[in-house]
């Protein structure tokens, strides 16, 4: 009789040992459960909104393509001036972007010597804008710094993209660390 109960007993215990263990089981299947569909809804969520942020790029840059340049802008650095004009070769206004990569831009030392600085690809490109007294300066990589003239180099702000309204100096700093000045003016 007392094995008989003994054996009970362990039968019982046995049984709440699997009871349990397979609760336990449930709730870890329960948690990773819970866990793999969380993960793909946040997928999900990062999928729509890569795919939300490049049609508003793509509708941007459609926009751009036809937007006209009203004003001329003039690039500066230190004592060299490079500039381009919003007028084409053949009379008409330029549309969309320009890049502000590959500048070769002239200066004249106090000496009198004459000398050329150059402007490696920065990523930065400059665009008309529906504003006919504005310019917008966007970069196609890394945040840029700008900041108005009279403004301490400090106190410029980090963005992707500015808007330059004409006869104001903007001052840009580059990946390499040098410094731009950009003023949109109006020639024609």
């Amino acid at each position: 009789m007392l094995t008989m109960q003994i054996g009970i007993v362990l039968v019982v215990l046995l049984a709440a040992a699997g009871v349990v263990q397979w609760k336990m089981q449930s709730n870890r299947r329960e948690k990773q459960r819970y866990i793999l569909e969380y993960a793909e809804k946040v997928t999900d969520l990062e999928t729509r909104q890569k795919e939300e942020k490049k049609l508003q790029e793509q509708e941007e840059e459609k926009k751009q393509k036809y937007r006209v340049f009203y004003l001329d802008f003039l690039i500066t650095h230190g004592s060299a001036f490079g500039g381009c004009c919003a007028t084409c070769a053949d009379g008409r206004r330029r549309r969309g972007t320009v890049p502000l990569d590959h500048v070769l831009m002239y200066g004249k030392h106090p000496s009198g010597r004459e000398f050329t600085y150059y402007i490696e690809e920065q990523g930065l490109e400059i665009g008309a804008s529906d504003d006919p007294d504005a310019l917008i300066v966007r970069s196609k990589g890394a945040p840029f710094e700008i900041r108005e003239e009279g403004m301490g180099r400090d106190q410029g702000m980090k963005t992707r993209s500015a808007v330059i309204k004409k006869d104001i100096v903007y001052y840009i700093i580059l990946e390499s660390k040098h410094e731009i000045s950009i003023k949109a003016t109006k020639t024609c």
